[in-house]
């Protein structure tokens, strides 16, 4: 008996029909057909782990059905197994469009549906039977609170705050079954639901080729699998074996874990459309062969289509820009330095704490980097201003302002800045005498661009260090993961316009923090760099790094 049926029994609910019956029996879609949960091929697994396992990620392209899956399972383990449920959406108004527009159409076409809904019927409860259905916004942390419930569901993953989302977790800790459900399609690269969907098992669907027995998971093969045929007027389009180029049947697949080591705490599935048999390919390649030269038309269709992250322009630094940073740069974790550097520290729950090294004429090499306690930065400061030759340190000034201000005031030779975040550029103090602090104001858009541009450029102008331990190595992947999280939005500003920003209150400390320390060497080059002597020892695509820098 698992998790679920003892959770059941505990009600005496008994299952007098299955999920599929019930679904056949009393969920009618809205061409008037009954739905049938397995009317796609890659369904039988999802459904039956979604009612076996406690945590399932769904990365998903678009119209794959999973909006309507997820309704359906949620009214019958509130009707039929005596859970109360709670479906999450990114804002209140979204959640409310949803009961009225697909959860409501399902009940009015149902007379057994209607009959089990009870008294309770608001825009976001709904009653039945015994048990309740809440269809939830998550823009704040109102909808995350003060609501017990035995099953969580997440849909558009992609677009709700995950700090809200974390919060909402703690609504299942007191259920005998605390189940948690995510489904999306994905929008950034290790964000969201693709960041969800990397720390599962990652399962993807494998087709059997019928001519050469080759397994291909279509989504990574496309477009080299598409073949596009005409005869006379008719144009077929058809996906083909990567292997033998035999036309494939895309049903005659199977989930495959990556990852199966991670099976036992989250199962996670990719649902490309390309997988679906009836799929308009014909669409799919037409928008395809439309979007070419335009990044972020192709970044829609990768995502809508493939079910893989893709932001476009919107996402400045990502796996491919990462990986041509590393590519460029041969130089190892440095425990100190003779060079000029520049510190950058982002406050938080914790302080991130980067080191600069100057490489060319505007761009960096990290040289070293840290999460600390907040309250043991105070103490490794002067050891970090002797050891790297400090000449400059940019801190945030929240949220904790009192403590950023010891931590510039505490420099001995270095110039320290509290920073703060304005439209304009400006440098000033605060505070009289001893008190007194350098402030320096920067509009947030423009400097994260310029250091981003310094990632992106051809060569990289911005380099990474390579590990010499398990420690440097996990201090580098949290470097390079709140990278990929220096991710834009489309925003209305305070003139009524949109405009473009990065999106803020995401987890992207370490990006924060090189921008100010990139700030702090700018700083050195304004206020005169602290002089050291030539360095040796270290390479940068095969050139001696004392011969890239401008003292």
């Amino acid at each position: 008996m698992n998790d679920l049926e003892q959770f059941a029994g505990q009600f005496g609910k008994s299952q007098a029909l299955s999920f599929p019956e019930y679904c056949l029996k009393h969920i009618i879609l809205d061409d008037l057909t009954p739905y049938d949960v397995y009317n796609r091929p890659y369904m039988a697994e999802i459904v039956k782990t979604s009612f076996k396992h406690p945590n399932s990620v769904v990365s998903k392209g678009a119209q794959t059905g999973f909006s309507t899956y997820y309704l359906a399972r949620a009214m019958y383990m509130v009707d039929v197994l005596g859970a109360n449920l709670i479906y999450y959406l990114p804002t209140d108004k979204l959640a409310i469009r949803f009961g009225e527009t697909r959860f409501d159409p399902y009940v009015d076409r149902s007379e057994y549906l209607k009959s089990r809904l009870m008294g309770t019927d608001k825009a976001g409860l709904k009653q039945i039977g015994t048990h309740f259905f809440y269809m939830l916004g998550l823009h704040g942390k109102g909808g995350a609170i003060s609501i017990p419930a035995d099953e969580i569901l997440f849909d558009e993953v992609a677009l709700i705050n995950r700090e809200n989302m974390d919060l909402a977790q703690d609504r299942i800790l007191a259920s005998k079954l605390g189940w948690q459900r995510y489904f999306s399609a994905p929008l950034f690269e290790e964000d969201g639901i693709d960041e969800l969907y990397r720390q599962s098992d990652m399962r993807k669907w494998l087709v059997k080729c019928s001519g050469c027995n080759h397994y291909s998971i279509v989504e990574e093969d496309f477009p080299d699998n598409i073949l596009e045929t005409k005869d006379s007027d008719k144009r077929s389009i058809r996906i083909i074996c990567s292997k033998c180029g035999k036309p494939l049947d895309v049903a005659q697949g199977k989930w495959v874990p990556e990852h199966p080591d991670k099976t036992d705490e989250t199962i996670g599935y990719r649902v490309p459309q390309l997988i679906i048999p009836d799929a308009r390919l014909d669409l799919i390649w037409s928008r395809w062969k439309r979007a070419q030269g335009k990044p972020n038309k192709l970044a829609l269709v990768r995502r809508s289509a493939l079910g893989i992250a893709d932001s476009g322009n919107m996402q400045p630094i990502n796996s491919t820009t990462l990986q041509l940073v590393e590519a460029a740069g041969d130089y190892y974790f440095q425990d100190s330095s003779e060079e000029a550097c520049g510190i950058g520290i982002d406050m938080g729950d914790a302080a991130h704490v980067a080191v600069l090294a100057p490489y060319k004429e505007d761009g960096f090499r990290i040289v070293a980097a840290w999460h600390v306690d907040v309250e043991d930065l105070l103490e490794m400061i002067p050891h970090l201003e002797e050891t790297y030759n400090v000449g400059c340190l940019v801190i945030d000034a929240m949220p904790y302002k009192t403590e950023s201000k010891r931590v510039v005031r505490i420099l001995q030779t270095a110039t320290g800045y509290i920073q703060y975040f304005k439209q304009n550029y400006k440098e000033s103090t605060e505070g009289e005498e001893e008190k007194q602090v350098n402030v320096i104001q920067v509009d947030r858009d423009e400097s994260l661009d310029e250091t981003t541009e310094l990632f992106g450029c051809n060569p990289p102008r911005a380099l990474l260090f390579k590990p010499r331990n398990i420690e440097e190595e996990n201090t580098l992947e949290e470097i390079r993961r709140q990278l990929k999280k220096l991710l834009k939005e489309e925003i209305i500003g305070a003139d009524s316009n949109k405009r473009i920003s990065y999106k803020k209150n995401v987890e992207n400390h370490f990006g924060m923090a090189i921008n100010s320390g990139r700030i702090a060497l700018n700083q050195m080059g304004v206020h005169g760099k602290k002089k050291g002597p030539a360095i040796s020892g270290g390479q940068v695509i095969g050139r001696s790094l004392a011969s890239d820098i401008h003292w």
